[in-house]
């Protein structure tokens, strides 16, 4: 019908993911969190947390097919300490979301949790 405008909406799964991640930082609204451990100090802190971005990072790239496309960028960060990247596709955001998973899991498993930054 000429003159009515039919809103777009996000096409298929990354469009979902997207929406998703979007709502998602919505309802997080600008809450900073961070790792945070009883005491554990800040090098002991940065350590861990490496070890489980590294360990979480090796085990996305062999838990997925071969990569047949570039790596995502690293744009930025969002306050929930997720990577905001350019020139991805699927199965790079896959990984993405797989490492974070699996960094939080090992961070999760060596006692740490995610509190607001200012609720140390």
């Amino acid at each position: 019908m000429l003159g009515t405008l039919t809103p777009s909406r996000p096409r298929g799964i990354l469009g979902s993911r997207l929406a998703a991640a979007a709502a998602v930082l919505l309802a997080a609204g600008c809450a900073s969190l961070q790792w945070h451990k009883p005491g554990t100090d800040a090098a002991a802190l940065a350590r861990d947390l490496a070890e489980c971005r590294h360990s979480g990072r090796t085990q996305a790239q062999t838990e997925t097919l071969p990569r047949a496309f570039t790596s995502p960028t690293p744009l930025a960060t969002t306050p929930r300490a997720q990577p905001v990247v350019i020139g991805s596709n699927q199965r790079d955001a896959d990984i993405l979301l797989l490492e974070q998973d699996l960094t939080r899991a090992c961070m999760e498993g060596k006692g740490y949790r995610l509190v607001p930054a200012d609720k140390q």
